[in-house]
């Protein structure tokens, strides 16, 4: 991959640093936006599973992870001429937001079914809601607001995997009451139903499970099920706790969930800090010392 003018050559030593690393990543996406900004298709062949509205869906959801942020702090930022770039760059985004929402528009996400892989991009727009209401959501019309209001709770009552998956319903639902000024107690059985789930994937040291723990029975059952059929699906539930499900799906939500939920749930945001804490004392491990993900963790080195 050549170097990325921007990123590659940047010395991340201040904020605006960070800035203009974000800019020169997102910057190249703006010429695949579709015409009213919803979706982004890059014009390459994809292994998603998924219909192509979400998958252009996502195209447009992922780069949020660094949008909202830079917004988060953008009234920190004292360059004026950074500032500008900054506005221009975020603004497909924004329009993007109303077009996707609108269900009459040519260009909307679709609501919410089971199983749906809107459900994983919704995480990321109601991040963006939660993080950055004055851009997002606070100067959209009555009727936009609405639509906002509708597409995240079509989230609501559909069914979804036992796994990391339930923060993307949290997230939507802290969105509605944080944000579009839905009341509290209109999501919260939602809500405590589906933290109680997450809550109990946690194995200890700050560690969650991406889903329930296999028991020893379960094990056994799968085992016996595997020298018949070859399989080791058939159970529903493993023992998946990794890299992956312990930093990036399970651990960051529960990082951004103690953020912004302190004043709605007090004591389970303090204990997410410290399993955050706990985890944060581990998981260097997986890295060497140029930052890069080792490839044999089982190695005496490692």
């Amino acid at each position: 991959m050549p170097p990325l003018s921007g990123f590659s050559d940047n010395p991340f030593e201040s904020r605006d640093d960070f800035i203009e690393a974000i800019i020169a990543l997102i910057n190249p996406l703006r010429k695949y936006f579709s015409p009213d900004k919803s979706r982004i298709r890059i014009p390459v062949a994809t292994g998603a599973h998924f219909d192509e509205s979400a998958a252009q869906l996502e195209g447009f959801a992922r780069p949020l992870w660094a949008i909202a942020p830079l917004l988060f702090g953008y009234d920190t930022i004292t360059n004026k001429e950074l500032t500008a770039r900054v506005d221009e760059l975020v603004q497909p985004w924004i329009d993007g937001f109303i077009a996707g929402t609108d269900p009459q528009h040519p260009e909307y996400w679709g609501a919410m079914n089971d199983m749906d892989q809107r459900m994983v991009e919704a995480e990321m727009i109601a991040f963006a809601l939660i993080a950055a209401p004055k851009r997002f959501y606070e100067p959209l019309s009555d009727h936009q607001k609405k639509n906002i209001v509708s597409w995240l709770s079509s989230i609501n009552g559909k069914k979804m995997p036992p796994t990391n998956w339930r923060w993307f319903r949290v997230f939507c639902n802290l969105a509605l009451v944080k944000t579009c000024g839905v009341p509290q107690s209109q999501v919260q059985k939602e809500m405590d139903a589906d933290l109680e789930i997450l809550d109990s994937f946690y194995i200890g040291d700050g560690w969650s499970a991406d889903g329930p723990w296999q028991t020893v029975e379960q094990a056994t059952q799968e085992q016996e099920i595997a020298a018949k059929t070859g399989r080791r699906d058939a159970i529903g539930v493993g023992r998946q706790a990794d890299y992956y499900s312990g930093s990036f799906a399970i651990q960051f939500s529960q990082v951004l969930y103690s953020k912004f939920a302190a004043d709605m749930d007090e004591s389970r945001c303090e204990m997410y800090q410290q399993r955050a804490r706990d985890f944060g004392t581990q998981i260097w491990r997986y890295f060497d010392a140029q930052g890069m993900l080792q490839a044999d963790m089982s190695s005496p080195e490692s």
